[in-house]
């Protein structure tokens, strides 16, 4: 029985996949091979770019599955894919013979379309008045859309990067051209974090300054993206400064307003068409069996034990069943959907980055203002006891438990692991232990925090990968 559920979810993944490179049927589908498809006009790029989700509103699962947000029982781990149980045990031999990774598979689909838009309106030579604006807007957004994608794989196929640290580290391969064919490389991390902020850069000069829709990006996206970015590698002057310019443009929920008693599977606002006012930009991460489908997966006890008596997320958050033991999170902004686990840009996130950026420059009673702010809309107002500054390490590690709790299952524990294990106190020894199959541990520094390039991909392009 488990055999057969696993080869359904492995199926219906391939469906999924399949269904991407079905992107921009109205010129698309009149082609078997998609290389021979090409597209040439403003319409055209637009239909490439409106087929959210199927290809630009997707980001990489695995992560969330190989960070301390989730546990499994032993009898539950043969239900899994092959690349879902390898994510949950740091498996050595990752791919055990398969050949395939959504994950990889998802993004560089992401790339190509966003790199055939840029080189149809790079084509069309100089363009005015109406014409000009639209192909202004679409460019911007592709290029928006490649920055996103290539961050993502940096995330998982790469190491944490260090500006003058460690630029000659190996990156990821950079695929420039809409050409299926273009030979492939790996850049160094220098060369794909400049490549990452030149598109993201380019794309806030031609991007209208709010979103028409949260799947669209825009240049407010722009500025809590790269805040994101820069947070991840250190520059928290930066990261503080445009966190400081999408804020401004955002509204925070009270958590208040949904009840005690609520028991939806998605207690949060659909985002369609009314919107959440809290995101930027949606994007939602594949729909792995763990934990989207349950499987097993439950969320780790210690983090639920984290949420205190009268945080409202302990509740709008979880579903709780015979004890803490047995818990599953239903605190995704990805709306209506049970299956989409929100990965996009809002404004919880740019809280915690500017209270995080303040603490380690050193402004710990405003990173504990602006901690606060946060915090009193997910607290009922009979029970919270605002923050207290007393040092600066100590307000920081305040602010990181609450990252760690207000953006679970985000895709961003495992990107939050990989830059503060090279803190001298903050290191994570990751444990998973079983009755039969023993114990398995990922040091700080372990070499398995790096997903493996697909083996199809490394044999095709010679591509030099990182051991494991």
């Amino acid at each position: 029985m488990m055999k057969m559920k696993n080869r359904f979810m492995t199926m219906a993944m391939i469906g999924i996949t399949m269904a991407i490179l079905g992107c921009g049927k109205d010129f698309l589908e009149k082609r078997k091979d998609i290389s021979l498809a090409v597209p040439r006009t403003l319409e055209d790029a637009e239909l490439l770019l409106n087929h959210t989700n199927q290809n630009f509103g997707t980001t990489p699962g695995l992560q969330i599955i190989s960070a301390d947000e989730y546990t499994m029982e032993e009898p539950n781990l043969n239900s899994l894919s092959i690349t879902e149980r390898s994510s949950f045990l740091w498996s050595r031999d990752f791919y055990q013979g398969e050949r395939f990774n959504l994950d990889w598979t998802y993004m560089f689909s992401q790339v190509y379309y966003a790199n055939t838009v840029i080189e149809l309106i790079d084509g069309m030579g100089a363009l005015e008045g109406p014409q000009k604006d639209r192909a202004d807007g679409l460019r911007g957004r592709a290029l928006f859309h490649r920055a996103h994608a290539n961050w993502w794989l940096a995330q998982l196929f790469a190491e944490n990067y260090r500006p003058g640290q460690n630029d000659g580290s190996l990156g990821i391969p950079l695929k420039r051209t809409g050409n299926i064919h273009e030979d492939l490389r790996v850049y160094s991390l220098k060369e794909t974090y400049d490549f990452i902020l030149s598109d993201l850069r380019e794309a806030e000069r031609l991007l209208p300054a709010v979103p028409s829709g949260l799947s669209s990006p825009s240049k407010l996206a722009c500025d809590a993206f790269f805040a994101r970015i820069f947070l991840d590698i250190g520059d928290y002057g930066q990261a503080l400064a445009h966190a400081d310019l999408a804020i401004p443009k955002l509204s925070l929920m009270d958590y208040n307003q949904f009840g005690l008693e609520n028991d939806s599977r998605r207690p949060f606002p659909g985002l369609f068409p009314s919107g959440n006012p809290e995101v930027a930009f949606f994007s939602s991460a594949i729909p792995y069996g763990c934990p989207v489908f349950g499987n097993g997966c439950r969320v780790d006890p210690q983090i639920y034990a984290s949420f205190e008596q009268g945080d409202l997320r302990k509740n709008l958050f979880f579903y709780r069943f015979d004890d803490q033991q047995n818990v599953i999170f239903r605190g995704s902004y990805g709306g209506a959907s049970v299956y989409a686990l929100f990965t996009g840009l809002a404004l919880d996130e740019l809280l915690l980055i500017k209270a995080e950026c303040l603490a380690r420059e050193n402004e710990g009673p405003m990173a504990v203002k602006v901690l606060n702010d946060l915090l009193e809309t997910r607290f009922d107002p009979a029970s919270f006891s605002p923050r207290v500054h007393t040092d600066d390490r100590g307000t920081l590690d305040m602010v990181l438990m609450e990252r760690r709790k207000q953006l679970l299952a985000r895709g961003l524990r495992w990107s939050d692991l990989k830059r503060l294990n090279r803190e001298v106190g903050r290191e994570e020894w990751l444990k998973r232990s079983f009755p039969k199959m023993g114990e398995f541990v990922l040091s700080p520094e372990d070499p398995r925090y790096i997903f493996p390039i697909p083996m199809e991909e490394v044999e095709r392009y010679g591509l030099e990968v990182y051991p494991r």
